[in-house]
């Protein structure tokens, strides 16, 4: 039976980082070499067994175990695809047993107004009586959102949805049976994940769930005292602004409101300075968005005590600076130094993330229609929208959606023409 290509990629990096040879994996787990090389390869289904022995050799937490409990790529495929409010979850208990159903719906309203009495939730309390809320149980959550957040480079955020939900659910419960002494820890590591559902979500084109999960990571930063997290928030609803309404002025007041935040780290204040820039690039204000950007070069050049695992963190800094001047060109009308910087830069941002390359070459797309290049424009955007329908990302199908209105004067060629009504097909973000 076939496998999944994604999923392999997936794998083969958890070896390879762990300087693991098939063989050696192979000879742990119980299998032929071959047999992992081809689910490594996506030329086999991963078994639910192996998937469990891989997770104990990796030490990932369950992470491999809960990417086999989502719908197949693909019933994932179309980014018009909404899930029901009430639908169940199954959430793996650390430390081994079978997976616990819940109640999504349940969960959600628990998570937003507190505790409510339901039947699956309790069990959930039940499966999570003999679970330790210490220190270790602490680390191994938190090593596995790191391996979400590199799953999440490659594959869908469809695929990874309910699996950081499930770990949430897991998080909350062993926050309130924990010592008051690390009862921080657990909100601020809850507020990780919620930060991560709400750019997950936001890519998968949900908007009520990227607001939800964006609140929620407000609420728990706030509650256990991380001012970073809690002024980060207000930057990801500028990002939102961007993404799901292309609105530079709205993105403007979001990132300020960051900015100003009383005891905001330098890096969170850097960032937020980098989407006020966005923004009134959007708003084709050319002079604030200079003045915006070189405060986003001060600041983010400075050493920085708190919030280092907040924004990207797939691209090396010195592609980071190029990549946010070039864009704050490309909202301007300007391509042909995106185009310079932007194109030598392609295959190792593909490397470091496949969703990052997906949404530069949107961008590339845009700023060749700006310089009146519309034959490479076509081929730039024909790439992204096959890349962005494969991972979901609805941050590269609204940078797209932002060149049609230039590539529309040579709707008359072909390839354009085909472009167009593509995009045109892709049909307007929700707000």
């Amino acid at each position: 039976m076939p496998g999944d290509a994604a999923l392999g990629t997936v794998l083969r990096d958890l070896r390879q980082t762990r300087k693991l040879t098939l063989a050696a994996v192979a000879r742990r787990a119980g299998c032929a070499e071959s047999q992992l090389s081809y689910v490594e390869s996506g030329r086999r289904r991963l078994h639910p067994w192996l998937a469990e022995q891989l997770d104990t050799i990796y030490n990932t937490g369950g992470v491999v175990t809960s990417l086999l409990q989502v719908p197949d790529a693909a019933s994932c495929s179309s980014s018009s695809t909404r899930v029901p409010n009430d639908y169940v979850l199954h959430v793996q208990v650390p430390g081994g047993g079978g997976p616990v159903a819940i109640s999504r719906r349940d969960l959600l309203a628990s998570l937003g107004i507190g505790l409510l009495a339901s039947p699956t939730l309790t069990r959930l309390e039940q499966a999570l009586g003999e679970v330790r809320a210490d220190h270790d149980a602490l680390v191994a959550l938190t090593q596995a959102l790191d391996r979400y957040q590199a799953a999440a480079r490659i594959l869908p955020p469809t695929r990874l949805l309910d699996a950081l939900t499930a770990q949430v659910a897991v998080l909350d419960s062993l926050r309130r049976r924990a010592d008051p002494a690390l009862r921080r820890d657990y909100l601020a590591l809850q507020a990780r994940y919620a930060e991560s559902l709400s750019w997950l979500s936001e890519e998968a084109d949900r908007s009520e769930d990227a607001l939800f999960w964006t609140d929620r990571a407000t609420q728990w930063a706030q509650s256990s005292g991380w001012t970073a997290m809690t002024a980060y928030t207000f930057v990801r609803r500028s990002m939102m602004a961007i993404s799901f309404a292309s609105d530079g002025h709205r993105a403007v007041d979001h990132a300020q409101a960051a900015y100003d935040m009383p005891g905001a780290p330098t890096r969170i204040r850097g960032l937020a300075a980098k989407q006020m820039a966005f923004g009134h690039a959007l708003a084709w204000e050319p002079d604030a968005s200079a003045r915006a950007l070189d405060q986003t070069m001060t600041l983010l050049a400075k050493p920085s005590d708190d919030g280092r695992e907040l924004g990207q963190r797939s691209v090396v800094s010195d592609d980071l600076y190029a990549i946010f001047r070039t864009t704050c060109d490309i909202y301007l009308g300007k391509g042909e130094a995106a185009i310079t910087v932007l194109e030598p830069r392609l295959a190792a941002l593909s490397n470091a993330s496949a969703r990052t390359a997906t949404i530069t070459r949107a961008k590339l797309a845009h700023a060749y229609a700006n310089v009146g290049q519309p034959h490479e424009a076509a081929r730039y955007a024909w790439q992204a929208i096959d890349e962005a329908t494969t991972l979901q990302s609805l941050s590269a199908r609204s940078e797209l959606r932002r060149a049609m209105p230039v590539l529309r004067q040579w709707h008359k060629r072909s390839e354009v023409a085909d472009v167009l009504h593509r995009l045109q097909g892709d049909g307007p973000t929700t707000a």
